[in-house]
Protein backbone atom coordinates (compact mmCIF):
# COMPACT_ATOMS: atom_id res chain seq x y z
CA UNK A 1 0.00 0.00 0.00
CA UNK A 2 1.18 3.33 -0.39
CA UNK A 3 2.84 4.83 2.92
CA UNK A 4 0.84 7.85 3.47
CA UNK A 5 2.44 9.49 6.66
CA UNK A 6 1.18 12.63 8.66
CA UNK A 7 2.51 14.83 6.13
CA UNK A 8 0.51 13.02 3.02
CA UNK A 9 3.11 11.45 1.49
CA UNK A 10 5.92 8.58 1.77
CA UNK A 11 6.37 7.13 4.99
CA UNK A 12 9.52 8.54 7.33
CA UNK A 13 11.29 5.57 6.24
CA UNK A 14 11.52 6.72 2.67
CA UNK A 15 13.20 4.86 -0.26
CA UNK A 16 14.90 5.69 -3.24
CA UNK A 17 14.20 6.18 -6.95
CA UNK A 18 15.77 2.26 -7.78
CA UNK A 19 15.15 0.15 -10.26
CA UNK A 20 12.77 -2.58 -9.38
CA UNK A 21 15.96 -4.99 -10.30
CA UNK A 22 17.80 -3.07 -7.71
CA UNK A 23 15.23 -3.23 -4.70
CA UNK A 24 15.03 -6.87 -5.71
CA UNK A 25 18.26 -7.51 -5.16
CA UNK A 26 18.97 -5.15 -1.96
CA UNK A 27 15.68 -4.27 -0.63
CA UNK A 28 16.23 -6.05 2.89
CA UNK A 29 19.62 -5.63 4.00
CA UNK A 30 21.31 -8.40 6.76
CA UNK A 31 21.42 -5.26 8.49
CA UNK A 32 17.39 -4.12 8.24
CA UNK A 33 17.67 -1.44 5.97
CA UNK A 34 14.75 -1.41 4.20
CA UNK A 35 14.29 0.14 0.68
CA UNK A 36 11.06 1.59 -0.15
CA UNK A 37 10.80 2.74 -4.16
CA UNK A 38 8.68 5.81 -5.09
CA UNK A 39 6.51 5.04 -7.89
CA UNK A 40 3.84 7.13 -9.78
CA UNK A 41 1.39 9.49 -8.11
CA UNK A 42 -1.25 6.72 -8.60
CA UNK A 43 0.57 4.13 -7.31
CA UNK A 44 0.40 2.30 -4.19
CA UNK A 45 1.78 0.02 -1.69
CA UNK A 46 0.90 -3.60 -0.91
CA UNK A 47 3.23 -5.97 1.29
CA UNK A 48 2.38 -9.22 1.51
CA UNK A 49 3.70 -11.96 3.80
CA UNK A 50 4.90 -14.93 2.26
CA UNK A 51 6.66 -18.44 3.23
CA UNK A 52 9.68 -18.22 2.20
CA UNK A 53 9.64 -21.69 0.15
CA UNK A 54 7.49 -20.16 -2.66
CA UNK A 55 9.38 -17.19 -3.38
CA UNK A 56 10.77 -19.25 -6.61
CA UNK A 57 7.88 -19.82 -8.00
CA UNK A 58 6.89 -16.07 -7.26
CA UNK A 59 10.18 -15.18 -9.17
CA UNK A 60 10.54 -17.62 -11.41
CA UNK A 61 13.72 -19.33 -13.33
CA UNK A 62 15.89 -16.61 -13.87
CA UNK A 63 13.95 -14.09 -12.29
CA UNK A 64 11.51 -14.77 -15.87
CA UNK A 65 7.67 -14.56 -13.84
CA UNK A 66 9.15 -11.09 -11.68
CA UNK A 67 10.05 -9.79 -14.99
CA UNK A 68 7.05 -10.35 -16.62
CA UNK A 69 4.67 -9.17 -13.70
CA UNK A 70 6.48 -6.13 -14.12
CA UNK A 71 6.23 -5.35 -17.47
CA UNK A 72 2.58 -6.84 -17.76
CA UNK A 73 1.39 -4.65 -14.93
CA UNK A 74 3.48 -1.93 -14.61
CA UNK A 75 4.84 -2.23 -10.98
CA UNK A 76 7.81 -2.67 -9.07
CA UNK A 77 7.35 -5.92 -7.70
CA UNK A 78 10.16 -6.96 -5.13
CA UNK A 79 10.79 -9.93 -3.09
CA UNK A 80 14.23 -9.12 -1.33
CA UNK A 81 16.24 -12.52 -0.41
CA UNK A 82 16.02 -13.89 3.26
CA UNK A 83 17.50 -16.62 5.13
CA UNK A 84 14.28 -17.18 7.69
CA UNK A 85 10.82 -18.98 6.99
CA UNK A 86 9.24 -15.65 5.27
CA UNK A 87 9.62 -13.04 3.09
CA UNK A 88 7.78 -10.12 1.86
CA UNK A 89 6.08 -9.40 -1.59
CA UNK A 90 6.45 -6.09 -2.30
CA UNK A 91 4.06 -4.27 -5.13
CA UNK A 92 4.13 -0.63 -6.19
CA UNK A 93 1.50 0.09 -8.64
CA UNK A 94 -1.86 1.01 -9.11
CA UNK A 95 -4.04 -0.01 -7.17
CA UNK A 96 -5.60 -2.62 -10.01
CA UNK A 97 -2.60 -3.44 -11.67
CA UNK A 98 -1.75 -4.03 -7.66
CA UNK A 99 -4.47 -6.90 -7.24
CA UNK A 100 -3.86 -8.22 -10.98
CA UNK A 101 -0.04 -9.24 -9.60
CA UNK A 102 -1.48 -10.80 -6.47
CA UNK A 103 -4.66 -12.56 -8.11
CA UNK A 104 -1.15 -13.53 -10.48
CA UNK A 105 0.53 -15.17 -7.61
CA UNK A 106 -2.21 -16.39 -6.14
CA UNK A 107 -1.28 -20.12 -7.69
CA UNK A 108 2.20 -19.81 -6.08
CA UNK A 109 0.34 -19.75 -2.75
CA UNK A 110 -1.22 -22.65 -3.45
CA UNK A 111 1.27 -24.77 -0.63
CA UNK A 112 -0.32 -22.48 2.22
CA UNK A 113 -4.01 -22.72 0.97
CA UNK A 114 -6.09 -23.72 3.76
CA UNK A 115 -8.98 -26.38 3.54
CA UNK A 116 -11.43 -25.40 6.22
CA UNK A 117 -13.02 -27.37 8.97
CA UNK A 118 -15.64 -26.21 11.12
CA UNK A 119 -15.44 -22.38 11.53
CA UNK A 120 -13.96 -20.85 14.52
CA UNK A 121 -14.44 -17.20 15.60
CA UNK A 122 -11.11 -15.14 15.83
CA UNK A 123 -10.44 -12.22 18.51
CA UNK A 124 -12.18 -8.74 17.90
CA UNK A 125 -9.73 -5.94 17.49
CA UNK A 126 -6.82 -8.23 18.01
CA UNK A 127 -7.74 -10.58 15.57
CA UNK A 128 -11.15 -10.71 13.70
CA UNK A 129 -12.48 -14.03 13.12
CA UNK A 130 -14.26 -15.47 9.80
CA UNK A 131 -17.73 -14.69 9.52
CA UNK A 132 -19.07 -17.86 9.92
CA UNK A 133 -19.33 -21.35 7.91
CA UNK A 134 -17.41 -23.23 6.15
CA UNK A 135 -15.04 -22.88 2.95
CA UNK A 136 -13.91 -25.01 0.11
CA UNK A 137 -10.18 -26.38 -1.15
CA UNK A 138 -10.24 -23.10 -2.95
CA UNK A 139 -9.67 -20.48 -0.21
CA UNK A 140 -6.35 -18.80 -0.37
CA UNK A 141 -4.59 -17.01 2.85
CA UNK A 142 -2.77 -13.99 2.13
CA UNK A 143 -1.30 -12.04 4.86
CA UNK A 144 -1.09 -8.28 3.97
CA UNK A 145 1.12 -6.13 6.07
CA UNK A 146 -0.45 -2.98 7.45
CA UNK A 147 0.89 0.08 9.20
CA UNK A 148 -0.34 -0.42 13.07
CA UNK A 149 -1.66 2.92 13.35
CA UNK A 150 -4.35 2.29 10.27
CA UNK A 151 -5.03 -1.41 11.86
CA UNK A 152 -8.29 0.57 13.08
CA UNK A 153 -9.82 2.06 10.16
CA UNK A 154 -10.13 -1.55 9.13
CA UNK A 155 -11.68 -2.92 12.68
CA UNK A 156 -13.77 0.07 12.88
CA UNK A 157 -15.24 1.29 15.99
CA UNK A 158 -16.70 -2.27 18.29
CA UNK A 159 -15.78 -3.67 14.95
CA UNK A 160 -17.89 -2.46 12.47
CA UNK A 161 -16.04 -1.94 9.65
CA UNK A 162 -14.54 -5.37 9.33
CA UNK A 163 -18.04 -6.97 9.62
CA UNK A 164 -19.27 -4.84 7.06
CA UNK A 165 -16.01 -6.08 4.98
CA UNK A 166 -16.92 -9.63 5.62
CA UNK A 167 -20.47 -9.30 4.62
CA UNK A 168 -19.67 -7.28 1.85
CA UNK A 169 -16.60 -9.50 0.63
CA UNK A 170 -17.52 -13.18 1.86
CA UNK A 171 -13.82 -13.37 3.01
CA UNK A 172 -12.81 -14.39 6.13
CA UNK A 173 -10.56 -11.78 7.80
CA UNK A 174 -8.39 -11.63 10.54
CA UNK A 175 -6.01 -9.03 12.24
CA UNK A 176 -3.34 -9.72 14.64
CA UNK A 177 -2.83 -7.28 17.37
CA UNK A 178 0.81 -7.32 18.11
CA UNK A 179 3.24 -5.86 15.38
CA UNK A 180 5.71 -7.67 13.74
CA UNK A 181 9.38 -8.05 15.45
CA UNK A 182 10.79 -5.13 15.77
CA UNK A 183 8.41 -2.91 13.36
CA UNK A 184 5.33 -0.67 13.75
CA UNK A 185 3.81 -3.47 11.08
CA UNK A 186 0.68 -6.07 12.02
CA UNK A 187 -0.46 -8.67 9.88
CA UNK A 188 -4.22 -8.71 8.24
CA UNK A 189 -4.86 -12.58 7.07
CA UNK A 190 -7.61 -12.49 4.67
CA UNK A 191 -9.09 -16.40 3.60
CA UNK A 192 -11.15 -16.73 0.84
CA UNK A 193 -11.39 -17.85 -2.86
CA UNK A 194 -9.65 -15.75 -5.25
CA UNK A 195 -12.05 -13.90 -6.23
CA UNK A 196 -13.22 -13.05 -2.88
CA UNK A 197 -9.75 -12.54 -1.41
CA UNK A 198 -8.82 -9.66 -4.20
CA UNK A 199 -12.05 -7.54 -3.42
CA UNK A 200 -11.43 -7.96 0.08
CA UNK A 201 -8.51 -6.81 0.09
CA UNK A 202 -9.18 -4.12 -2.33
CA UNK A 203 -12.02 -2.46 0.10
CA UNK A 204 -8.64 -2.26 2.87
CA UNK A 205 -6.80 -0.67 0.81
CA UNK A 206 -9.62 1.56 0.00
CA UNK A 207 -10.32 2.20 3.68
CA UNK A 208 -6.34 2.85 4.14
CA UNK A 209 -6.78 5.60 1.68
CA UNK A 210 -8.65 7.47 4.64
CA UNK A 211 -6.20 6.65 7.09
CA UNK A 212 -2.56 8.20 7.10
CA UNK A 213 0.25 6.41 8.94
CA UNK A 214 0.66 8.47 12.19
CA UNK A 215 3.63 7.83 14.57
CA UNK A 216 7.07 6.11 14.03
CA UNK A 217 6.91 4.38 10.54
CA UNK A 218 9.44 1.02 11.12
CA UNK A 219 8.75 -1.43 8.41
CA UNK A 220 9.03 -5.29 9.22
CA UNK A 221 12.28 -7.23 8.23
CA UNK A 222 11.99 -10.69 8.08
CA UNK A 223 15.69 -11.12 9.21
CA UNK A 224 13.82 -10.41 12.65
CA UNK A 225 11.73 -13.09 12.27
CA UNK A 226 10.43 -14.46 15.50
CA UNK A 227 9.77 -18.49 15.38
CA UNK A 228 8.22 -18.60 18.93
CA UNK A 229 6.34 -15.59 18.62
CA UNK A 230 4.67 -16.15 14.96
CA UNK A 231 1.88 -17.53 15.95
CA UNK A 232 0.68 -14.05 17.86
CA UNK A 233 1.73 -12.00 14.94
CA UNK A 234 0.94 -13.88 11.96
CA UNK A 235 4.39 -14.32 10.78
CA UNK A 236 5.65 -18.17 9.22
CA UNK A 237 7.26 -20.65 11.45
CA UNK A 238 10.68 -22.29 10.75
CA UNK A 239 7.88 -25.19 8.76
CA UNK A 240 6.77 -22.33 6.91
CA UNK A 241 3.41 -22.90 8.23
CA UNK A 242 2.79 -20.79 10.48
CA UNK A 243 -0.30 -19.50 11.98
CA UNK A 244 -2.41 -22.04 10.46
CA UNK A 245 -5.68 -19.89 10.29
CA UNK A 246 -9.25 -21.53 11.15
CA UNK A 247 -8.55 -25.41 10.71
CA UNK A 248 -5.45 -25.68 12.98
CA UNK A 249 -4.30 -27.80 11.25
CA UNK A 250 -0.11 -29.03 10.51
CA UNK A 251 0.56 -30.23 13.66
CA UNK A 252 2.77 -28.00 16.84
CA UNK A 253 5.53 -26.15 15.52
CA UNK A 254 9.42 -26.92 17.40
CA UNK A 255 9.97 -23.69 18.86
CA UNK A 256 13.28 -21.87 19.01
CA UNK A 257 13.53 -22.58 23.36
CA UNK A 258 13.02 -26.53 21.50
CA UNK A 259 9.28 -26.78 22.64
CA UNK A 260 6.44 -27.19 20.84
CA UNK A 261 3.54 -24.55 21.90
CA UNK A 262 0.34 -25.99 22.69
CA UNK A 263 -2.19 -26.18 19.27
CA UNK A 264 -5.55 -24.94 19.07
CA UNK A 265 -7.47 -21.46 19.81
CA UNK A 266 -4.23 -19.38 20.89
CA UNK A 267 -4.04 -15.80 20.60
CA UNK A 268 -3.41 -14.97 17.22
CA UNK A 269 -2.44 -18.16 15.66
CA UNK A 270 -2.58 -22.19 15.38
CA UNK A 271 -6.43 -21.82 15.09
CA UNK A 272 -9.01 -19.02 15.98
CA UNK A 273 -10.14 -19.41 19.50
CA UNK A 274 -13.62 -21.55 20.05
CA UNK A 275 -16.79 -20.48 18.55
CA UNK A 276 -19.70 -20.25 21.04
CA UNK A 277 -20.35 -23.01 22.89
CA UNK A 278 -17.25 -24.61 22.89
CA UNK A 279 -16.15 -26.42 25.88
CA UNK A 280 -12.31 -26.77 27.18
CA UNK A 281 -11.86 -30.76 28.44
CA UNK A 282 -9.27 -29.65 31.21
CA UNK A 283 -10.84 -28.08 34.33
CA UNK A 284 -9.65 -23.98 34.44
CA UNK A 285 -7.94 -22.40 37.35
CA UNK A 286 -9.36 -19.15 38.90
CA UNK A 287 -7.96 -15.64 39.63
CA UNK A 288 -7.75 -14.51 43.11
CA UNK A 289 -8.76 -10.99 44.16
CA UNK A 290 -5.50 -10.73 45.30
CA UNK A 291 -4.11 -10.82 42.03
CA UNK A 292 -3.00 -14.63 42.29
CA UNK A 293 -3.82 -17.44 40.48
CA UNK A 294 -5.14 -20.88 41.65
CA UNK A 295 -4.54 -24.00 40.43
CA UNK A 296 -6.81 -26.28 38.41
CA UNK A 297 -8.61 -27.51 41.97
CA UNK A 298 -8.12 -23.93 43.11
CA UNK A 299 -5.13 -24.35 45.66
CA UNK A 300 -4.47 -20.59 45.72
CA UNK A 301 -1.47 -18.63 44.68
CA UNK A 302 2.59 -19.53 44.82
CA UNK A 303 3.92 -17.79 47.45
CA UNK A 304 7.80 -17.44 45.72
CA UNK A 305 9.27 -18.46 42.59
CA UNK A 306 9.52 -22.86 42.49
CA UNK A 307 12.62 -24.67 42.11
CA UNK A 308 12.92 -25.67 38.65
CA UNK A 309 12.92 -29.80 39.35
CA UNK A 310 10.53 -32.36 39.06
CA UNK A 311 9.57 -35.00 35.93
CA UNK A 312 10.12 -34.24 32.96
CA UNK A 313 7.06 -35.38 31.72
CA UNK A 314 4.73 -32.56 30.18
CA UNK A 315 1.90 -31.58 30.93
CA UNK A 316 -1.13 -28.83 30.26
CA UNK A 317 -3.18 -26.28 32.89
CA UNK A 318 -5.66 -23.49 32.26
CA UNK A 319 -6.27 -20.40 34.70
CA UNK A 320 -8.65 -18.17 34.37
CA UNK A 321 -8.03 -14.00 34.28
CA UNK A 322 -10.46 -11.12 33.99
CA UNK A 323 -9.93 -10.00 30.46
CA UNK A 324 -9.10 -6.65 31.67
CA UNK A 325 -5.72 -7.93 33.06
CA UNK A 326 -4.27 -9.46 29.96
CA UNK A 327 -2.53 -6.57 28.92
CA UNK A 328 -0.76 -6.98 32.21
CA UNK A 329 0.50 -10.31 31.10
CA UNK A 330 0.89 -9.67 27.27
CA UNK A 331 2.67 -6.10 27.67
CA UNK A 332 4.13 -4.09 25.30
CA UNK A 333 4.20 -5.94 21.52
CA UNK A 334 4.14 -9.49 23.58
CA UNK A 335 7.57 -8.41 25.46
CA UNK A 336 6.24 -9.57 28.77
CA UNK A 337 4.44 -12.88 27.86
CA UNK A 338 7.97 -13.71 25.47
CA UNK A 339 10.29 -13.08 28.79
CA UNK A 340 7.77 -15.32 30.89
CA UNK A 341 7.76 -18.01 27.95
CA UNK A 342 11.56 -17.99 28.20
CA UNK A 343 12.00 -17.68 31.55
CA UNK A 344 9.53 -20.06 32.52
CA UNK A 345 10.63 -22.61 29.46
CA UNK A 346 6.50 -23.35 29.03
CA UNK A 347 4.44 -22.82 26.48
CA UNK A 348 1.71 -20.32 27.29
CA UNK A 349 -0.83 -19.05 25.16
CA UNK A 350 -3.99 -16.51 26.21
CA UNK A 351 -7.57 -17.32 24.22
CA UNK A 352 -9.67 -14.14 23.09
CA UNK A 353 -13.07 -13.75 25.48
CA UNK A 354 -15.76 -15.96 24.03
CA UNK A 355 -18.75 -13.71 23.38
CA UNK A 356 -20.49 -12.44 26.61
CA UNK A 357 -17.79 -13.59 28.55
CA UNK A 358 -15.69 -11.17 30.50
CA UNK A 359 -12.86 -14.01 31.49
CA UNK A 360 -9.80 -14.99 29.47
CA UNK A 361 -8.53 -18.45 29.60
CA UNK A 362 -4.48 -18.84 29.50
CA UNK A 363 -3.18 -22.46 28.79
CA UNK A 364 -0.19 -23.35 30.06
CA UNK A 365 2.25 -25.99 28.84
CA UNK A 366 4.99 -27.71 29.67
CA UNK A 367 6.93 -29.86 33.36
CA UNK A 368 5.30 -29.46 36.38
CA UNK A 369 8.31 -27.14 37.32
CA UNK A 370 8.16 -25.34 34.28
CA UNK A 371 4.01 -25.13 34.43
CA UNK A 372 4.78 -23.82 38.42
CA UNK A 373 7.29 -21.36 37.05
CA UNK A 374 4.92 -19.97 34.47
CA UNK A 375 2.19 -19.24 37.01
CA UNK A 376 4.50 -17.41 39.41
CA UNK A 377 6.06 -15.46 36.91
CA UNK A 378 2.07 -14.48 35.25
CA UNK A 379 0.76 -13.88 38.88
CA UNK A 380 4.43 -11.31 39.40
CA UNK A 381 3.28 -9.69 36.30
CA UNK A 382 -0.25 -8.94 37.06
CA UNK A 383 0.89 -7.80 40.76
CA UNK A 384 3.45 -5.06 38.97
CA UNK A 385 1.45 -4.22 35.99
CA UNK A 386 -1.89 -5.03 36.79
CA UNK A 387 -2.84 -1.46 38.19
CA UNK A 388 -1.06 0.39 35.60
Amino acid sequence: MKRYSDGGGYGSSGGSNQSPSQTQQGGVGAGGNFKRFRGGPNDVELRLLIPSRVAGSVIGKGGSNIARLRNDFKASVTVPDCPGPERILTIFAELENGLKVIEEVLPALDEVRQKFGKGREGEHGGGEGHNGGGSGRDDYDIRLIVHQSQAGCVIGKAGTKIKDLRDKTGARIKIYSICCPQSTDRVVQVFGTAETSINCIREIMELLKTAPIKGADNPYDPHNFDDYYAEEYGGYGAGGGGSSGPSGGGGPRQSRFGQAPPSGGNRGGGGFPPRPGGRFDQPSGGFGADGSFGSPQGHGDLSGPPALSGPAVRNSTQVTIPKDMAGAIIGKAGQRIRKIRTDSGAGITIDEPLPGSTDRIITITGTASQIQMAQYLLQQSVREYGST
